[in-house]
Parts: structure tokens; C-alpha cells; sequence
């Protein structure tokens, strides 16, 4: 599994609004998990978005459908640990 790291297109938008006085959603970096033609996503909202469940995963790439839809996660560990168990269900199967 390959790990990248980018500044959130989010990010870049929240830095525009700030200018005019909204408090931004996305925190600054995505992390992009990857394996064969598989992508997952991984992104932090502002807590004031989602509460406690702030990290969230999505599927950007791939022909096999892991995710249905996101799932949000209160650490950055759980998120990652849910993205290692959907690659690891890949590789046995």
C-alpha cells in the first residue's frame, strides 16, 4: 500500500472565503492511500463540520467498489486502520 500526501482542493477554497469571513470545513492535507488501481481518500473536516467523527474516508479510484458511500471516523488511526482492513480483503481475495 502507497501513502501520498497533497493539500486538499478544499483547503484551497477555504483559504478564498476565509478573506471574507467563513470559517473553513477542511483541514489542510489529503492523504491518498493506494494499491494496484485502487485510491482511497482520507481528508480531515473542521470539527465544527461533523462533530467528533471529523476524518473521513472515500473511494477515488478503482474497479472494485470497496465503499458504498464515506465513512467518518473520530481519529486518523481508525480511519487508517479501516482503509489497511479494505486493502488487506482485496489481497485475499
Amino acid at each position: 500500500m502507497e501513502q501520498t500526501k497533497r493539500i486538499h482542493n478544499g483547503w484551497l477554497e477555504n483559504e478564498k472565503i476565509k478573506a471574507v469571513g467563513v470559517e473553513p470545513i477542511f483541514e489542510k492535507w489529503q492523504h491518498i492511500y493506494s494499491e494496484g488501481d485502487v485510491g482511497i481518500s482520507l481528508v480531515q473536516f473542521t470539527p465544527r463540520m461533523y462533530g467528533k467523527l471529523c476524518w473521513e474516508i472515500y473511494q477515488l479510484k478503482g474497479k472494485n467498489q470497496l465503499l458504498e458511500d464515506v465513512e467518518r471516523f473520530a481519529t486518523k488511526e481508525e480511519a487508517e486502520l479501516r482503509i489497511k482492513m479494505l486493502f488487506r480483503g482485496i489481497n485475499n481475495a
